[in-house]
């Protein structure tokens, strides 16, 4: 597999690869996600990777596979001013130390989701990136993608303006993480579970859409995984984004994959489909014809997810327009799953 894996690479970086001076990027995590991050920042030709993991077989195997410049096994041992930009892609109990030291020594960075497991110290990390006037934002890769963005802008067009909202969807996640067990999705202690690992994507795209969430409550259950995780596998919430009354229902355990959105408002309603993981439409019905007018077609998003997303982070870094999630709005989306989930 990793061989195959290795050459699909090559074969996109290749394709993408454009000569320029490029930034100086430390990605500090080398388990999965941080893979997916060093293919994603070199397939867009503009950043010199390193990496940095306490696991020394981690960075081995991915020093085998992809052209990085420096491994370090210490992060607090890093200088990172000498670098342009830090992303921090390890379990989400480090992720607010190591930002904060990041924000205090004024470098940009990425911060994967979720933000924490709770919210210490988050009040403390959002003022020092204000107080430093550091760029960063948290890694919600769906604000990236092309669909994504175009569902935003249409939202607009046709003055939909949401008053109720449906999202729904899920995947089987041991079908793509098969060591599932042995991560921290497992493990309530690092960030695991559907709610803080799927469902916060969800509540990304809601704030986005719709705005600040507010009042709401959540069911949520371990019925599939059982004694294999600590973690919850499935949760729905009920809750108020902006003025928009919304229900999210997520799963990791579902066969088929699937995405759905919904927006309703009195001129009528947008959806958003994603049947499988190679093709998303969206359409619009202003009537009750049972007609829906196809308004975009999206093929095969999913492979450049992780590019997308560097290169929206290349636009903040450059100060050019980006629709990243913001630091402040990460930790509006902790906060919220944090108490609904108390409410379950």
């Amino acid at each position: 597999m990793r061989q195959k894996n290795t050459l699909d690479y090559k074969r996109r970086l290749h394709e993408t690869e454009v000569f320029t001076v490029k930034k100086k990027i430390l990605i500090a995590g080398a388990g999965g996600i941080g893979r997916k991050h060093v293919e994603g920042f070199l397939r867009t030709g503009s950043f010199s990777v390193s990496i940095c993991d306490t696991d020394f077989v981690k960075t081995d195997k991915i020093k085998a596979d992809y052209p990085v410049e420096d491994i370090f096994n210490d992060f607090n041992s890093i200088n990172l001013n000498d670098f342009e930009a830090v992303l921090i892609s390890t379990p989400a109990n480090y992720h607010v130390p190591m930002a904060s030291l990041c924000a205090v020594r004024g470098v940009p960075f990425l911060l994967e989701k979720p933000l924490s497991l709770n919210m210490d110290g988050v009040d403390v990390l959002v003022n020092a990136v204000k107080k430093n006037n550091v760029k960063c934002a948290a890694g919600f890769t769906r604000r990236s993608i092309p669909s994504f963005v175009k569902l935003r802008e249409l939202l607009g067009e046709k003055k939909v303006m949401p008053k109720t909202a449906v999202f729904s969807g899920g995947g089987d996640y041991r079908k793509y993480r098969p060591d599932y067990r042995k991560i921290y999705f497992a493990r309530k202690s690092m960030g695991g579970g559907c709610i803080l690992d799927s469902v916060s994507h969800v509540v990304d795209l809601a704030q986005w859409y719709l705005g600040k969430p507010a009042d709401g409550y959540c069911l949520y259950d371990n019925l599939i995984f059982g004694d294999t995780v600590e973690t919850e596998d499935c949760a729905v919430i009920s809750a108020r984004f902006g003025g928009a009354l919304v229900s999210i229902s997520n799963n990791v355990f579902q066969k088929p994959y699937t995405f759905f959105m919904e927006f309703i408002g009195e001129k009528g309603n947008m959806r958003y489909v994603m049947d499988g993981r190679r093709k998303a439409a969206i359409t619009f019905s202003g009537d009750d014809s049972g007609k829906w007018e196809e308004l975009a077609c999206f093929e095969n998003e999913i492979p450049d997810f992780y590019v997308n997303q560097a290169k929206n982070f290349l636009n903040l870094l450059e100060g050019k327009r980006n629709t990243m999630t913001t630091i402040e709005e990460a930790a509006q989306n902790l906060e919220f799953l944090l108490r609904v989930k108390k409410k379950g």
